[in-house]
């Protein structure tokens, strides 16, 4: 009875070494054929994204990226270029690019860079104007250089405006005072390595879910550590597309206008010059100041004189009819006094006449008596 219990006791357990095992190859097995499957799928989805994406560019990872690391390969269009400003008509520019072309480009996923190279006459006064219409713009400069030499001065501009007023802001520009003004304008479409690089995306997001899972069900170690480096590679492209992608939609957002603006030695001679003449272009200035003035109010003294002339004919008429009656009378008058005096001298001749011929015998008695009073009156007293 002791044997007998001892052999069931050993047959068990053989059997139940035989089922461990048997389940433990079971599993391994199992998890070779899940992680030769992984990879498959992994090869396909590479194939698949290889396929999909005919002209993908270099990625790199961040938000911004650098303008040579972040080459964008898609169709380039509009490479315009203006060499004056100044025959303008409407609102369209003189490279031929218009506010229309942003507003029909905002359905797609378009990247604008313009080039301006700008000679102005005042180097300080351009370079105001320039912030001036950047802060107007709602833009931003992003670099700054500026050079000094014998034979020029100037400065380059690096801006980033909103491209909804990118054409408005090009125009902008174009009022600055200037010399002469050369301009180009390039545009590329990205939106079709937009649309690979989101189709990526969602393959590698679908891939390193597939990875987590498989992580979660690994029964072995090495297993464990080749699904973690396979999905640490795949979150690094995640980050690199989506890198790539802020890169695109930052760009598309905001244009870049790279503006070179100098002033040179003949311009900067021709201001010294202008400055050192100030007094004598003030003084011309006043003293042409002043002739206009007369000359304005010669002109309208004329036209006065042109509407007023019916009046001034008829008063002219008046003065003369009252100058000649007053003269005819003051005549009348002089030839009266002249009548009066002629009669008066006429008697005086008269009385001269009269008193030559006599003196009245009345007044000889009269003498007499009186020249002989005075002899009495002494003797008697």
């Amino acid at each position: 009875m002791i044997k007998r219990g001892l052999l069931t006791i050993v047959t068990l357990l053989l059997l139940t070494g035989t089922l461990i095992g048997c389940s433990s190859g079971r599993s391994e097995d199992h998890a070779d054929q899940d992680k030769q499957s992984l990879h498959s799928e992994s090869m396909d989805s590479t194939a698949a994204e290889s396929n999909s994406s005919s002209a993908e560019a270099p990625i790199t990872a961040g938000n911004g990226g650098s303008s040579d690391g972040a080459q964008v390969k898609g169709k380039q269009f509009g490479n315009q270029t203006s060499t004056d400003s100044a025959n303008r008509t409407g609102n369209a520019s003189p490279g031929g690019f218009t506010s229309g072309d942003v507003a029909d480009g905002l359905n797609k996923k378009l990247i604008y860079h313009a080039n301006l190279n700008m000679e102005v006459e005042n180097y300080e006064k351009a370079q105001t104007e320039v912030r001036n219409w950047v802060n107007l713009s709602r833009g931003y400069i992003i670099g700054f250089n500026e050079t000094m030499s014998d034979s020029e001065h100037g400065g380059t501009f690096v801006v980033k405006v909103p491209a909804s007023g990118f054409s408005s802001f090009m125009d902008n520009l174009e009022k600055i005072k200037h010399v002469s003004l050369q301009r180009s304008i390039e545009g590329q479409d990205v939106t079709e390595e937009y649309v690979d690089l989101e189709a990526r995306l969602k393959a590698k997001q679908l891939l390193e879910a597939q990875y987590t899972e498989f992580m979660k069900k690994a029964a072995k170690a090495s297993d464990l550590v080749a699904f973690a480096n396979e999905l640490g590679q795949i979150q690094e492209n995640i980050e690199q597309i989506k890198g790539r992608m802020r890169y695109i939609d930052q760009n598309v957002l905001y244009s870049t206008v790279e503006l070179r603006v100098y002033q040179t030695d003949e311009s900067a001679a021709n201001q010294r010059l202008e400055e050192r003449r100030s007094l004598f272009g003030k003084a011309a200035d006043a003293l042409h100041g002043t002739l206009n003035a007369l000359s304005t109010a010669f002109q309208w003294l004329f036209i006065f004189l042109a509407g007023a002339l019916p009046l001034l004919i008829g008063a002219a008429f008046i003065a003369a009819v009252l100058f000649w009656l007053g003269r005819s009378r003051r005549s009348r008058r002089d030839k009266a006094s002249l009548l009066i005096r002629e009669a008066g001298r006429q008697r005086e001749k008269e009385r001269a006449a009269s008193g030559a011929a006599g003196p009245d015998p009345g007044s000889r008695e009269e003498k007499s008596d009186g020249e002989a009073q005075p002899t009495d009156s002494p003797d008697r007293k």
